[in-house]
């Protein structure tokens, strides 16, 4: 389960303006941190097949560009107005990270 942390304006901005990039139904953003705080790589969803279903999560395409710098990882989901949804990490993810040690925390809407 992810955890739940007080995110800076500027960090809950880039989330969202990430994952409004998606051109998938459901926008997700990830942002790769290193033990700093500092952003290493961010990453949207992204379809991986023409029809329905499948494709890139955010969190993957996030460790593929930030690789072992990454110490934890914020995740955040935004509606078709650009308002923050809830999400959690999917158990694929989630092993994955868990295995490498990165910690994931979400944006929740308020």
């Amino acid at each position: 389960m992810s955890k739940e942390i007080n995110f800076t304006i500027e960090m809950t901005d880039i989330a969202i303006k990430k994952a409004s990039q998606s051109p998938c139904k459901s926008k997700v953003s990830a942002i790769g941190l290193n033990k700093k705080g500092k952003v290493i790589s961010t990453a949207c969803n992204h379809p991986r097949f023409s029809k329905y279903g499948g494709g890139v999560h955010a969190e993957i395409k996030a460790l593929a560009r930030g690789g072992d710098k990454i110490h934890s990882m914020i995740i955040c989901r935004v509606g078709k107005l650009g308002e923050i949804r809830p999400i959690e990490c999917c158990s694929s993810c989630k092993k994955v990270l868990d295995k490498k040690g990165i910690k994931v925390y979400s944006i929740k809407p308020l």
